[in-house]
């Protein structure tokens, strides 16, 4: 693990943990139809305000070793407040893959128990997302028509 000033692994994971927990809840909250076409639905202005202050409080704490996470936090939160779900959900896909990253770099080494939660955000964050194998618009086949 890291010597330097800054964030434990475990604070970074709860940081990821309350942008996730905040995705999910708005993502449930938005009617399926707006994702498919180009209007959205924007969180409340407390919802953003946290979500943004998850966000810069992580950005002033992160110490060198978690400071590439900004970068993917910033862009999740300005689709985010947009209310793009889809667009906020990415980010932090790539966070979860630069914390793996972290990993095999061995700049910081995580527990059993902080591995799981590593992926319990992954799989909770391509839940939000829509099944990639299902086409947005339901047509019948060509040969019926």
């Amino acid at each position: 693990m890291s010597r330097e000033k800054g964030l434990a692994a475990d604070q970074v994971l709860d940081t990821l943990g309350e942008l996730v927990a905040a995705l999910a809840a708005f993502a449930a909250k938005v009617p399926a139809q707006s994702f498919m076409v180009n209007q959205s639905m924007r969180p409340t202005e407390e919802t953003i305000e946290a979500y943004e202050n998850t966000v810069y409080r992580f950005r002033d704490r992160a110490g060198s070793t978690f400071r590439v996470l900004n970068r993917f936090f910033i862009d999740s939160l300005e689709a985010f407040e947009a209310g793009r779900v889809y667009d906020a959900v990415p980010p932090l896909l790539l966070a979860v893959e630069q914390l793996v990253e972290l990993h095999k770099e061995e700049k910081v080494k995580y527990t059993d128990q902080q591995q799981n939660r590593i992926r319990e955000f992954h799989l909770r964050l391509e839940k939000i997302l829509p099944e990639k194998n299902k086409p947005e618009v339901d047509l019948p086949t060509p040969e019926s028509y």
